[in-house]
């Protein structure tokens, strides 16, 4: 019962006025469950969002209402036990992204996402982190990177990329004003959007480097649950950015790093004053509007295309115009709407941390068939996207299902059309 123990005193520790305020907003009206993509694949009702708040609202109730204490007496309540642990282990870190589409149609206004993210912090403290994501945080601890990528071996691949696509990187340039955050993802699985991204900086003229101490912008803390390594994570990032004296950091093609720096730092670190945190997808609506790029019209008009809107991008970041504007500029007459889109998207089902728990992999591609569906409605082999979690669960599930789809990242797509 030490975990279990762990976990309560969690619970405590994280239960204040709001989460109270939330909980006892919750009429347990089940229309969270329709918004879950795990739930709509599944039918199973263990994946509903209010259920997999169970665990935080048997401990508040038990520690701090009289009904809960009376219940616990009764015995019609039965007390969190470490098996409950374990059957909450895998439903709030293998069946949810913490997209948070269920709070869009919550009626209450409950924020169910971040009562998900308490439960898996209450869960990380209980030792119950799965042990593909406990691994990966380790890593990403000792080496910097949650696929084992260290300082040597970073380097090495920098090198690999300059040499593979003829371009240049800027490493640790003091005093410019961008400083990009690439992920794992990218140097590992999607190397080449590190040439279109400096393809575009080049183009657009923008002073910017990469940090050798702020390489890795994933947070697996985040993921965990963990608040000790989400703030270790972020203030890699933050120490880097301060320390090269940039103006702003722009988190390339990643969801999560853009929550946990652009919201989720400012309750947990000091971030540099006048600091500005950006992701691509709204640099590159600037650098259009600005002039500073040009596309070629029309360059990616021989088929439909759709996009993607990833979660923390487009419907909490509020991307939304500009990977339209850059579809409307290259492909006007072959870009096409999944339905439904912009903040109402249906999430890929890696996010979250999921797509690296393996044991998670038949939930995330049942959660897939979503799309699947998506993309048929609308009759298009071609998708786009701005995260490199989300191209990657979309790459793996093309591969799983078969499907005779190209995927792109947004960064490509602009690097690709540029004018010269």
């Amino acid at each position: 019962m030490l975990a279990t123990q762990e976990a309560l005193n969690q619970f405590v520790e994280d239960t204040g006025g709001w989460v109270a305020s939330q909980l006892e907003a919750c009429t347990r009206c089940g229309m969270c469950a329709e918004a879950c993509h795990f739930y709509i694949s599944s039918g199973n009702p263990a994946y509903s969002p209010v259920w997999k708040m169970e665990l935080l609202r048997r401990a508040y109730e038990g520690r701090f209402t009289l009904s809960g204490r009376l219940k616990l007496a009764l015995g019609i309540e039965k007390p969190i036990s470490d098996s409950d642990l374990d059957t909450w282990r895998t439903i709030d870190y293998e069946a949810c992204t913490l997209c948070n589409r269920c709070s869009q149609v919550c009626p209450m206004g409950i924020d169910l996402g971040s009562l998900i993210h308490g439960v898996r912090g209450a869960l990380a403290a209980a030792g119950e982190v799965p042990k593909d994501l406990e691994d990966a945080t380790q890593k990403q601890i000792e080496d910097g990177s949650p696929l084992g990528v260290d300082l040597d071996a970073w380097k090495d691949r920098m090198d690999w990329i300059q040499d593979e696509w003829e371009v240049k990187l800027p490493i640790d340039v003091k005093g410019a004003d961008t400083m990009a955050v690439f992920t794992s993802i990218e140097l590992m699985k999607f190397p080449s959007n590190f040439a279109y991204i400096a393809k575009i900086m080049e183009a657009a003229g923008e002073s910017w480097t990469i940090s050798s101490k702020g390489r890795e912008v994933v947070n697996f803390g985040l993921f965990e649950g963990s608040t000790e390594h989400t703030i270790l994570f972020l203030k890699r990032i933050f120490d880097a950015a301060e320390e090269l004296g940039v103006k702003r950091v722009m988190v390339t093609e990643c969801g999560h790093a853009y929550e946990a720096l652009r919201w989720t730092s400012f309750n947990l670190v000091q971030v540099p004053k006048g600091l500005e945190v950006t992701h691509i997808a709204g640099v590159l609506g600037e650098f259009l509007n600005a002039g500073r790029i040009k596309l070629k019209a029309g360059a990616m008009d021989d088929n439909l295309i759709t996009f993607h809107d990833a979660c923390k991008i487009q419907r909490k970041g509020g991307h939304i115009k500009e990977p339209r504007q850059i579809l409307n500029i290259l492909a006007p007459n072959n870009f096409v709407e999944m339905t439904p889109n912009r903040e109402d998207g249906i999430c890929c089902g890696g996010g979250g941390g999921v797509i690296s728990i393996k044991e998670a992999d038949q939930k995330r591609f049942d959660a897939f068939e979503l799309k699947i569906d998506q993309m048929n409605e609308i009759g298009a082999k071609r998708v786009t996207m701005a995260c490199s979690n989300c191209r990657l669960q979309f790459t793996d599930s093309v591969q799983h299902f078969d499907l005779d789809w190209k995927i792109y990242g947004l960064s490509q797509m602009v690097a690709e059309s540029l004018e010269e």
